[in-house]
């Protein structure tokens, strides 16, 4: 069998501006993603290290 492909340019999408309110959303869902809390495996106790593989000596 046999197939032709063809290889030519797509053309691109005009970028299109943001409205306000996507604009507002983007700002307020960055924020929210900033204050989420971390894992501290340091205040973690020994058992959970341990299930979660932090005491296998490969991290």
């Amino acid at each position: 069998m046999f197939y032709a492909v063809d290889r030519e340019p797509v053309g691109v999408l005009p970028f299109r501006e943001l409205t306000f309110w996507q604009r507002l959303s983007h700002g307020i869902f960055r924020r929210q993603r900033a204050a989420i809390s971390r894992l501290d495996v340091t205040a973690l106790s020994d058992h959970l290290k341990r299930d979660l593989g932090f005491l296998d000596g490969r991290c």
